[in-house]
C-alpha cells in the first residue's frame, strides 16, 4: 500500500492495519476491528471510515 494514512489518530492505527485485520479474522463489524486493532476505542471520530473499510472488504 503507497499511502498507508493513519485511520485512527487516537490510537495510532494505519489502514494496512485494519485492513489486515479485517481480512484475517474476517470480521464484520466495527466493534470487531476495534477489539482487535484498539482504532475507533478513542474519541470514535474514525469508526465511520472503518465502515467503509468494512463495507468495501466485505462486498
Amino acid at each position: 500500500m503507497a499511502d498507508d494514512k493513519t485511520i485512527c489518530f487516537c490510537m495510532g492505527v494505519k489502514e494496512s492495519q485494519i485492513i489486515d485485520a479485517i481480512k484475517k479474522n474476517k470480521l464484520k463489524a466495527v466493534e470487531e476491528v476495534s477489539n482487535i486493532t484498539k482504532a475507533g476505542t478513542g474519541c470514535g471520530s474514525c469508526i465511520p471510515t472503518i465502515q467503509k473499510i468494512l463495507d468495501e472488504i466485505n462486498k
